[in-house]
């Protein structure tokens, strides 16, 4: 921006405090099944009136339970038989990531390539969070780790959609500096609207204690979600998946890493399956 004129930041700063920004609106069936895993009273009957109430992500559903990293001998027809085979936690969770996958796919142009490499970052460090909790004996967390995973840049997404609106809005020009907008997605900003979201989303607060802290300098040592979520963002990075790479970083020297007791083998394992993983978010 010139002298004199607000800076893109600025924009986004007053955009967001006007309220007329369209933050992403998440899917209501998909909220709902995340309400569910927490009603102890819930059954399979109930959660497969919820899925089939919604037929595009019914078929997106049984799409991704039949891929290949979840298909078993029998092809998966029938949500009741993708809840049998998979349960009722998984499939609520794979629900969310459907809808969350659509929310990365409405953009075009320039917004579309961004938003591609944060749907890869995100459905990687979904699977990496997992794997990490799994390889650390974290099993009991494993679920939670995908989610946190999932979701824990949602606020990148957010700020895109501000920027397109602003673009669209004539706020703005056509064209901005690859770097602005990089600058723009780095910024705690991407933290702080992911929090906002998750909380008008209602998710639980585990969720948005890791969107909002997983870049903080300080934070809480014992949550192992974040230290799991924090870990794997620095593998994405060594290896480019999303919007940075840095092949310097030594994983193995990371905070996280020693707190989780990971060395030099099963950091070279967790590289090995995030680069797997993005062939994986194409089929999701």
């Amino acid at each position: 921006m010139t002298d004199g004129n607000p800076s893109l930041h600025d924009m986004i700063v007053d955009f967001i405090a006007s309220k007329e920004v369209k933050l992403p609106v998440f899917n209501p069936v998909a909220l709902r099944l995340q309400q569910a895993l927490h009603d102890e009273t819930a059954k399979i009957a109930d959660i497969e009136r919820m899925i089939v109430e919604d037929q595009v992500l019914a078929s997106q559903i049984l799409r991704v339970a039949n891929a290949a990293f979840y298909k078993g001998l029998q092809e998966i027809t029938t949500i009741r038989k993708a809840i049998i085979r998979l349960g009722i936690q998984q499939v609520a969770h794979l629900a969310l990531t459907v809808a969350l996958h659509q929310s990365y796919r409405k953009a075009s142009g320039e917004f579309l390539g961004y938003q591609d490499k944060l749907w890869r970052h995100a459905f990687a460090s979904a699977m990496g969070c997992k794997w990490i909790a799994e390889r650390c004996g974290y099993r009991s967390e494993a679920e939670n780790a995908f989610m946190a995973g999932l979701l824990h840049n949602i606020g990148q997404l957010a700020l895109l959609k501000i920027i397109e609106e602003l673009r669209a809005a004539g706020a703005i020009g056509s064209e901005l500096p690859e770097s602005l907008i990089m600058e723009i997605l780095d910024s705690d900003m991407h933290t702080r609207q992911g929090y906002l979201l998750t909380r008008k989303w209602n998710l639980p607060d585990e969720y948005c204690v890791v969107v909002r802290d997983h870049h903080q300098d300080s934070y809480d040592a014992g949550n192992s979600v974040l230290a799991f979520v924090r870990l794997n963002d620095q593998a994405c990075d060594k290896i480019g998946i999303g919007l940075h790479r840095d092949p310097q970083i030594a994983l193995a020297a990371t905070l996280e890493a020693q707190m989780l007791g990971l060395g030099e083998v099963p950091l070279a394992e967790l590289e090995i399956m995030l680069e797997d993983s993005v062939e994986m978010a194409g089929q999701s």
